[in-house]
């Protein structure tokens, strides 16, 4: 065997010294051969570490930083070297420069392990959930919208002009002991969604929706039960009151990858008439599946919605969709982040005497976001839509303009 099969043998069975030993004649010979010497550096760095030869230890593991692919392990070694040495400020120092350098999913998890047992403080996205027993949001959205939709007969108006959205979001928790990780718990929701244009009237909406969650973890599969109450006014006229419930479940691998599912079940009722065509239900199936790594991440995924609704001789209302999607996220830093999104959607109806009709919907969005302050959050979006059918009223394309402000307490 050569020294370095020696060292790691000894090092496998824990005889330390006798691995340095071999290690320093490994590192001697590879110098005089001029080969490689990174992995020698390397197992020096760990074995002195194990020895408590922290001094030594940190100038094998210095020697690393140099090389590119080893300089994110290397900074987090010093890290716990400095951490066993109680220089806590020095230990977050360096593994604050390994989670820059970091490009692997489990030595970044590491890394925030570390932070938060040194520090208290969990990085990114791994941000500590606070542990409250209620959380509400307030969304201000003014946006510019250059050919205004008319919802109930999916058509566009052919005008332009500008709006403010406004959501209202609240969950408290009314029973259970945990927050749906490790343990159960019930959940009472709430939220407001309000959209007016300021040149015209006819397509504001309103939204009121209350509910229930239920929180229901399952080995590694963290799921979810809701049940709402929708009421919703369109052109300051009652439009719609729908019955929903939604299950959901998802389920994080040990790479940080997420793999998500959710179904949904809506029994609409018409509150005018001008829009009882638009009665019966509605259930829709997605599945998506996020790749992620420590500065960004990439989501994939795919819905089925089926319709059965009030459907006319002469008119079907009753599509079938199927819509996929793809959005890539990439993060600048712990306050700033950029995404863009594609997705397509193609809507078939049932083929009537005076109807053979089939949608094609293509949608695209660049956005930033920022969170500006403690709590506070700024995001700023733009927006194309491509619809094109095989009947022409329904073909169009539009774009909007939004800036978010979103307030957490």
């Amino acid at each position: 065997m050569n020294p370095f099969q020696l060292a790691t043998l000894e090092y496998q069975q824990e005889h330390f010294s006798e691995a340095k030993k071999h290690f320093e004649q490994a590192l001697k010979l590879a110098l005089s051969q001029g080969r490689p010497t990174s992995s020698i550096y390397y197992n020096l760095g760990s074995v002195c570490y194990r020895l408590k030869q922290y001094d030594q230890s940190k100038l094998y593991f210095k020697k690393l930083i140099q090389h590119d692919n080893l300089r994110a392990v290397a900074y987090y070694n010093l890290a716990l070297i400095e951490n066993k040495l109680s220089e806590k400020k020095s230990a977050i120092h360096y593994l604050k420069k390994s989670k820059k350098y970091s490009t692997d999913k489990s030595l970044s998890r590491l890394i925030n392990k570390q932070l938060l047992k040194i520090s208290g403080k969990r990085s990114g996205k791994f941000s500590k959930t606070t542990k409250k027993d209620w959380h509400a949001y307030l969304y201000l959205s003014p946006g510019y919208d250059s050919n205004i939709r008319f919802a109930p007969l999916e058509v566009a108006s052919n005008e332009s002009g500008s709006f403010i959205q406004t959501i209202a979001a609240v969950d408290k928790k009314i029973a259970g002991e945990g927050y749906g990780v490790k343990k159960q718990a019930l959940l009472a929701t709430a939220t407001v969604f309000l959209s007016n244009y300021l040149e015209t009237d006819f397509n504001d909406f309103s939204l009121y929706d209350i509910g229930l969650r239920y929180l229901v973890p399952v080995s590694k599969w963290r799921n979810s039960i809701d049940l709402n109450l929708k009421r919703s006014t369109y052109g300051h006229e009652h439009y719609q009151q729908v019955y929903a419930v939604t299950l959901r479940t998802r389920r994080t691998y040990p790479d940080g990858d997420l793999l998500r599912l959710r179904y949904r079940y809506e029994q609409i009722e018409s509150l005018n008439t001008s829009f009882s065509h638009l009665e019966g239900s509605r259930q829709k199936l997605r599945a998506g599946y996020q790749f992620r790594w420590p500065a960004d991440s990439m989501y994939l995924w795919y819905e089925l919605e089926m319709n059965d609704r009030e459907n006319t001789v002469r008119r079907n209302y009753s599509p079938t969709r199927n819509a996929f999607r793809l959005r890539y996220e990439k993060k600048f830093n712990k306050k700033n982040k950029a995404y863009i999104e594609a997705s397509y959607r193609h809507s078939n109806y049932d083929r009537t005497p005076t109807q053979d009709r089939k949608d094609r919907r293509t949608d695209f969005f660049l956005a930033f976001v920022s969170d500006i302050a403690k709590d506070w959050q700024l995001q700023a979006r733009w927006g194309y839509r491509r619809n094109r059918s095989t009947e022409s009223e329904f073909s169009y394309d539009r774009h909007t303009v939004l800036l978010t402000m979103r307030l957490a307490f």
